[in-house]
Formats: C-alpha cells, structure tokens, sequence
C-alpha cells in the first residue's frame, strides 16, 4: 500500500525541520578559529556522509540511489548546495538577523514558482498568513538590520530566491531517496569549500570547530533535510516556505541566549507576529487533509527514517520502488 503524509503531518514535519536548523546560525558563531568555508567544509561532508549512511542503513545502495534519482532531484541538490554556501558566506558577512529575515520573502517565491511550474493555486489562508508574517517582519526590520558589504547583502538576496526554488523543485520531481538532494550537496559544496581552504588556511581546525561543523551539518543538516524533503511534498509550497519561518524566529533566540547576542523588543514582538501565522496556518491545516496531487512517494522512507506515517489505498507501481 502507498504510504503517504496528511497535509498536517507534513506541517508538523516541517515546523519540526525548522526548529533543527535554527540551531545552524549558532553552531557557526560558536567558531573560534575556522572561517566560512573550513566550517562549510566539515559541516557539508558530515551531512553528506550521515544522509549515504542513512541509505546504506536501510539497505540501498546510495551510488545506485544517487544515479537513478532523476533530473528534478539532482537539480534540487545542486540547488541546495548553491544555499549552503550562499548562507554561510552571507552570514560572515552581515548580521544574522539580516540574512534570517530575507529568508521571509522565500513564501512569496515559492508562491510564484509554483504557480509558473505546477499550477498551484495560493489558497486565501496562505495569502492572510503571508501578509500576518509580513506585518511581523516589518516589526522586526523597523529595529534596523545593521550594516555590512554589498556582497554579503546580495548574496543575502539570492538566498530565498533560491530556497523558493528548491521548494517547487523536490515537489515536482519523483520521490525516491529523500535523502538524496543533500547527499549531492554534501559532498559538492565540500569539493568547493575544500579547494578554496586548500589555497589559503587550509583544514586544520581546533577539535571545537570540528565538532561545531560536524553538529551543524551532520546532525541538523544531515537529518532534518531527508525528512523535510519528504514532508514537504504534501504541502503546498507556499505554505512550506511559510511554515520555516520557525527557524528565522527562534535562530534570534538561540543566539541570545547563547553567546548573548541580545534581540531588541521589536525583533521579539515581530518574531512572535510571525510564528503566530505560522501556527495558525499548521492548525488550519488540519482541515484540509484531502489527497495531494503530487503523491509519488511509498512513504518517509529511504534516506529518511524508515518508518510510515499515514496511509492512502491504491496502487502507485509508476513510481514504487524496485527492491
């Protein structure tokens, strides 16, 4: 029987996801020598490496899974390695909160793309939610975003383009491997930001680097990123933009109470604007579980975890799995 995810499933899934990768912004902070691309190197091959050992474990062979993956997934991994790099690289540059509130905008990219790609219509509960977390943002930028260069403000620009495209593309593409995308991103932005350590600094870090680039990438990266690959499949994109602005409101948090980079009120009242749309979409959500058109998957299963979550009756032999 094909395995599938209610659209309130894969809500939680990616609210789930988003508080994980919230904790990305602090691991790089918490650096005490490394720059952006030696912490970019340890913490992409450790996601790479834990998302293979996540195929190997479920008894697939990943070179196999990578292979036959399909063009629409290895797109979307190069995409993501494109967004590894453009974040880390931007967040040396300019704040924080600078870079986690441009991602804001990537729900109104998402909207647009896959209204252009897969003709989804944006339903009036994603428009209202859309407009709440603007009013939030708008709050928090009133405290003013700080300074930094004109590259890391346009690479800061480019990435929720980016994050809108990923979101269109893992819908649109057949899904096998979850894990697959961030196998492929692994293991290329390491390549590059290996290279580019090898012609300066080189790779030796203190173990706390290491470490520090081993948990961003291995543990929030590495398993959070198969299972939102999966979830977000029975949500619409626009509402799976809309739902990590989890992440860009408690990244803030993080760093506040941990190495004490305090937030002005304005960015905690905009951030608590914010989540409100999120969490109200995720509850209304709960109300609109009928069938997804795009249902292509067996379930949250290879390069993911291997368990099941939701069932729908009726065969999917186009696109179940061989062995």
């Amino acid at each position: 029987m094909p395995r599938t995810l209610t659209r309130l499933q894969g809500s939680l899934l990616i609210l789930a996801a988003g508080t994980m990768f919230s904790f990305g912004p602090l691991t790089f902070r918490a650096l005490v020598e490394g720059d952006a691309w030696q912490y970019l190197f340890y913490r992409s091959i450790s996601a790479g490496l834990v998302c293979t050992g996540m195929i190997v474990a479920v008894g697939r062979n990943p070179f196999r899974s990578v292979r036959t993956a399909g063009r629409g997934q290895v797109m979307a991994g190069l995409v993501l390695a494109c967004m590894f790099m453009l974040f880390i690289v931007s967040l040396s540059r300019v704040t924080a909160s600078f870079v986690l509130l441009l991602q804001c905008t990537s729900p109104f990219y998402a909207a647009i793309l896959g209204w252009v790609f897969l003709r989804e219509s944006v339903g009036r509960d994603t428009v209202v939610a859309m407009l709440v977390a603007a009013v939030g943002i708008g709050i928090m930028v009133g405290a003013g975003l700080g300074t930094g260069d004109l590259l890391g403000i346009a690479l800061a620009m480019l990435l929720p383009v980016f994050l809108g495209g990923y979101t269109v593309l893992i819908r649109s593409s057949p899904i096998r491997d979850p894990g697959v995308p961030t196998v492929i991103a692994g293991f290329t932005v390491a390549a590059v930001s290996g290279l580019v350590s090898l012609g300066g600094p080189g790779l030796m870090l203190p173990v706390r680097d290491v470490a520090m680039g081993f948990i961003g990438g291995g543990v929030l990266v590495g398993l959070a990123t198969p299972v939102f690959n999966y979830a977000h499949r029975f949500v619409p994109a626009a509402d799976t933009s809309l739902l990590l602005i989890s992440e860009i409101v408690l990244a803030p948090l993080w760093l506040w109470v941990w190495p004490g980079e305090v937030p002005s009120a304005s960015t905690l009242l905009g951030g608590g604007v914010a989540l409100s749309a999120v969490v109200c979409l995720t509850i209304r959500a709960a109300g609109s579980d009928s069938p997804p058109r795009l249902q292509r998957g067996l379930g949250l299963h290879v390069g993911a975890l291997p368990i099941e979550l939701g069932s729908v009756a009726g065969p999917d032999r186009e696109h179940r799995e061989a062995g």
